[in-house]
């Protein structure tokens, strides 16, 4: 992974939570109606997460801890939405028909968030500092 792409990795990060605006239709608690995590409040968190993501793209190797943080945060929204899939997929067509936009979100928004939680992950181990003997 070279430095341009890692940097981009981050700006596609946060533009990816920074989707959440569009999808709860402007921190409207749309989606918090199907899943409370994602209520008006959890949905300005997940928009912060995508700036600090913007953020760091440029100062990721000075703070891997971090960038650890970041691969720990996705793996927790994409476990969550595992369990969420599998509770709920029966009644996706319903939300489908009713909500086709908050359906689609709730189909696929895990598959991102674990894929950014491996890139974060990878960024995490490949420059992480050993200690100092």
């Amino acid at each position: 992974m070279n430095d341009k792409r890692t940097r981009l990795g981050f700006l596609l990060a946060g533009l990816y939570n920074l989707g959440i605006i569009v999808f709860s239709r402007g921190f409207s608690n749309v989606l918090g109606e199907v899943d409370p995590l994602f209520g008006s409040e959890g949905a300005v968190l997940i928009a912060l997460w995508g700036l600090a993501y913007m953020g760091l793209r440029d100062a990721y190797k000075a703070a891997p801890m971090v960038v650890g943080v970041f691969c720990v945060e996705k793996v927790f929204y994409a476990q969550h939405w595992a369990v969420w899939l599998a509770a709920e997929h029966g009644n996706l067509g319903d939300l489908f028909a009713s909500d086709p936009m908050s359906a689609a979100f709730f189909s696929v928004y895990g598959l991102g968030d674990a894929a950014f939680a491996v890139f974060f992950g990878l960024v995490a181990w490949r420059h992480r500092r050993r200690p100092a003997a």
